[in-house]
């Protein structure tokens, strides 16, 4: 089982196979537990800004770092079951007996391979702005064209992608990183621009990109490798009740992936905002919250 090892403001859980698992977590100790993964960008302290929502709706979030992020261990290699099985662990060494899981964007087929591998244990499971099955040809045109082409490169050009990376990572490693997270605001439609202008919103954001540089870029493209790999079950196999959230100005992931992925989900309830983009995880947190924990 994992042991728990109290490193700074945050916390990491030492695994039997060496590694460590960063995570930390928000709201209410004694609420009930949802573990949240965090998208592309992201590090187990990716959450809305205003923690109050966590505590009145009674909410234990726990936000972990999946291998090669924050804090945790690089894996090479791994898997999206490689994942579920960290969260499994970290689940154990919190003495959780049950939790709900919320995946963001990038994060999302996590929670649902968590959902699909332990229905007895996930009681519920949110999904918003998911990315689609990128192992499908399909998939690539479902996503934003500039990381579609990156995708792609993860795919079939992986050698070649690291050493891209590696080349991009340097550049970006000598500004501010604000600057970075400054020019990809900039490309949102005006309902993320809006979210983005938050000052909250916007430092948290590129503190997380700060920490993806100095970890490194192989751990990056090790993310994106994964994401181009099989899931590993069938949207159809999962048991678990699913939420399902997406916006229809998402400019990233075309809302046309949730409608169909909710289509195939048994058990599922679509959300789907008009207004929203692909931040509706932050414009919507309260409501994807409530869902998880009060139903």
């Amino acid at each position: 089982m994992a042991k728990l090892a109290q490193v700074a403001t945050a916390r990491q859980a030492q695994l039997k196979d060496g590694r460590r698992l960063g995570f930390v977590e928000f709201g209410d100790p004694n609420g009930k537990p949802v573990i949240m993964f965090h998208d592309l960008w992201g590090n187990r302290n990716q959450s809305h800004p205003d923690m109050n929502i966590l505590k009145s709706l009674g909410v234990r979030l726990i936000g972990m770092d999946r291998a090669g992020y924050g804090m945790s261990t690089r894996k090479p290699n791994r898997s999206f079951m490689d994942i579920v099985d960290d969260t499994m662990l970290l689940s154990k060494a919190l003495k959780l007996n049950k939790f709900a899981v919320l995946g963001y964007s990038a994060g999302a087929p996590y929670a649902l391979a968590c959902a699909y591998r332990f229905p007895q244990i996930v009681t519920r499971c949110a999904i918003v702005s998911s990315l689609p099955p990128m192992d499908d040809p399909q998939g690539f045109k479902a996503v934003n064209a500039n990381y579609s082409r990156l995708f792609q490169l993860a795919q079939g050009m992986e050698s070649f992608f690291r050493l891209i990376m590696k080349g991009f990572f340097w550049i970006d490693g000598r500004r501010d990183p604000h600057h970075y997270i400054a020019e990809l605001t900039t490309s949102m439609p005006a309902v993320d621009q809006t979210i983005m202008h938050n000052p909250l919103v916007f430092k948290n954001r590129a503190d997380m990109w700060d920490t993806i540089r100095r970890n490194g870029s192989d751990a990056f493209v090790d993310e994106m490798v994964t994401l181009v790999k099989s899931w590993g079950f069938q949207l159809q196999s999962i048991q678990t009740p699913v939420d399902v959230w997406c916006g229809e100005a998402d400019a990233f992931v075309s809302p046309m992936v949730s409608q169909r992925m909710a289509d195939y989900i048994p058990n599922s309830t679509l959300h789907l905002d008009p207004q929203a983009g692909h931040l509706i995880l932050f414009s919507h947190w309260q409501a994807i919250l409530d869902s998880l924990v009060n139903k």
